[in-house]
């Protein structure tokens, strides 16, 4: 392989124009990751996109992107309902597959497109790449090390209200009028586009989930986009209680509403026999957690031997410099730039394809237990690379 990963983009949306494209298109990502193409069903956007990023290629047909002979990659970047077609018409044509969250709208779907990778013998990188941050990664190291004791239990949380007040959907060109409508259509929703981020921390720090139960519904019915009413159409107020066995749980939250200072987008907690772990401050662009607080019954050497302290990371997110992460959707470029790695030294990706769909998995039988008041055993499970 070339010394660059050659890679298209599909979806010209909110998430790519604020994040994703200025992230790729700086002059270190560019040394390691060409963009060849990007692809949107608005051709018009299509076109602008290309010439606002200097991108060689656009289509509005995601078969003529995929079609690319050269291309190494595809960054599947569309709203949810489409990533599986895409995604698995990606892989069947060869290309290693970078897919945003949540993965796939049916456990079914996630399954299959994790087969197939793995038959083919290509990459498959699902968001959100969670398990990348070190604060994240060292959570799950003192919980396996014993330093909390038999843990107890821990919850994650988020919150946001919806995608109507970015940028790109307030202005009247291509570019900056993105309609938010699917996000509360079927597919859409607060589980799928902000629980997933805690539910991979939680799993990906405690293991696989054993059985889901739930209670989901519509808070508040319709949203307002500019002179267009959106009726809901998925509910927009979920809490998931997980069962990881041996007495071990955990509570997921994902609503569509304000949050705070205590409980704000992506922060949790972790309580076990023999200490604590809380974090303190979440870095707002991307919902890792920057500052950590540590109790313990027994000294810790993360908190200079003391029995309670903050603990900060040596770096935030690999990748991610001063200038990466002034622009919105670090941990995307994180997320991407592992993968581009993954693929020429031909190693398995952290944010794999397994572990995602496991939280695909929660998310549809969370959706179950709501409608039937029962929990829902699970099946799925995944091993960290």
């Amino acid at each position: 392989m070339s010394s660059q990963v050659r890679a298209g983009l599909i979806g010209c949306g909110a998430l790519s124009l604020m994040g994703i494209l200025p992230q790729i298109t700086q002059p270190d990502a560019r040394e390691r990751l060409e963009l060849l193409a990007v692809c949107d069903v608005v051709e018009e956007r299509a076109r602008r996109t290309a010439e606002a990023f200097d991108v060689p290629l656009y289509f509005s047909d995601p078969s003529e992107l995929i079609a690319v002979r050269d291309l190494d990659l595809v960054i599947v970047a569309t709203p949810i309902p489409f990533h599986y077609e895409l995604a698995m018409r990606a892989l069947q044509a060869g290309k290693h597959v970078y897919v945003q969250k949540t993965m796939a709208t049916t456990y079914r779907e996630a399954s299959e497109m994790v087969r197939t990778a793995r038959r083919l013998g290509l990459k498959l990188a699902a968001a959100p790449g969670q398990m990348l941050s070190p604060s994240i990664r060292k959570m799950r190291e003192l919980v396996a090390s014993g330093a909390l004791g038999k843990v107890y239990w821990a919850w994650g949380s988020t919150g946001g209200w919806g995608h109507d007040y970015e940028p790109q959907r307030q202005g009247e060109d291509v570019l900056h009028s993105v309609d938010p409508t699917w996000y509360y259509k079927a597919g859409g929703g607060p589980l799928v586009d902000v629980t997933v981020y805690v539910l991979h921390s939680l799993t990906g720090i405690l293991g696989p989930a054993l059985r889901v139960a739930a209670m989901s519904g519509v808070a508040v019915p319709t949203r307002q986009w500019r002179d267009k009413t959106i009726q809901l159409e998925v509910d927009d107020n979920s809490l998931l209680m997980l069962d990881f066995g041996d007495s071990t749980f955990a509570v997921a939250g994902g609503h569509s509403c304000m949050t705070g200072r205590l409980v704000t987008w992506g922060s949790m907690g972790i309580y076990g026999s023999e200490g604590a772990i809380e974090t303190l401050e979440i870095e707002p662009l991307s919902g890792h957690p920057s500052r950590l607080y540590i109790t313990s019954s027994h000294g810790l050497a993360e908190i200079g031997g003391e029995r309670e302290g903050e603990y900060l990371p040596d770096s935030w997110l690999p990748y991610v410099d001063a200038r990466h992460a002034a622009i919105p959707e670090p941990h995307v470029y994180a997320d991407i730039m592992h993968l581009v790695d993954c693929i020429m030294a031909d190693k398995d990706p952290i944010p794999s394809g397994e572990h995602a769909a496991h939280v695909v998995e929660i998310i549809e039988k969370g959706y179950i237990a709501a409608r039937t008041g029962r929990a829902q055993h699970l099946e799925s499970t995944f091993n960290l690379p």
